[in-house]
């Protein structure tokens, strides 16, 4: 009686910690499907808490949403979120032109850099009454406040202005007249538009 109890006690914590595997013979995990999988509920959830993903290999996995994503009574949604990412860019190196002109502004926007994603820019170090012509590396519908925190004039000059010839076609800046000028601390909001390959600049604020 003692090794038959002995027996049944080694079987059943064997099959507690086993493998089970449902088209193949060599399982890798607790549960391993090789094939199709459907899945069907009879009781809604009234409130889901994550993402269940698959990668190229079949295994599932729960996705992490960032602040851009809610999912909120089953529903995947885009957040309407006020986060504005705030970056700084000294630009006290800036490399002018004849007239105080700088074309194709390096704001570090690009995939990697450090401004990255973005939206708010403590821009310093220009010199007074410079005149930009582009910035660089904008993407269709990126937003940014460009804000300057000292007390220099800059100069936000029009694609139509014959001096913005010196930045690229496509850091180029539709400007509300043929130029906006950002008196002191303030700041400049801008949209880059994809279709138009131009940065839009909409509102200022001084």
């Amino acid at each position: 009686m003692k090794l038959a109890i002995i027996v049944l006690f080694y079987f059943v914590l064997q099959v507690s910690h086993a493998q089970v595997g449902i088209g193949t013979t060599d399982p890798q995990e607790d549960l391993h499907i090789i094939g199709d999988l459907i899945v069907e509920g009879y009781s809604l959830i009234d409130n889901s808490t994550s993402l269940v993903g698959a990668d190229d290999l079949g295994n599932l996995t729960i996705l992490n949403l960032d602040n851009n994503l809610t999912l909120e009574n089953n529903k995947l949604e885009l957040s309407r979120s006020i986060y504005y990412g705030i970056g700084d860019i000294d630009l006290s190196g800036i490399i002018t032109v004849g007239g105080n002109l700088a074309h194709n502004v390096n704001l570090q926007l690009g995939t990697g850099e450090i401004n990255e994603g973005k939206i708010v820019l403590n821009v310093t170090g220009l010199p007074s009454n410079i005149k930009i012509t582009g910035i660089e590396d904008g993407v269709d519908g990126q937003h940014i406040f460009f804000y300057n925190s000292v007390t220099n004039n800059i100069v936000f000059l029009d694609e139509s202005d014959p001096k913005s010839l010196g930045s690229l076609p496509q850091n180029r800046i539709k400007v509300l007249a043929s130029s906006e000028t950002l008196a002191g601390r303030g700041s400049v909001e801008l949209i880059y538009d994809g279709n138009s390959q131009r940065w839009i600049l909409i509102s200022i604020h001084d």
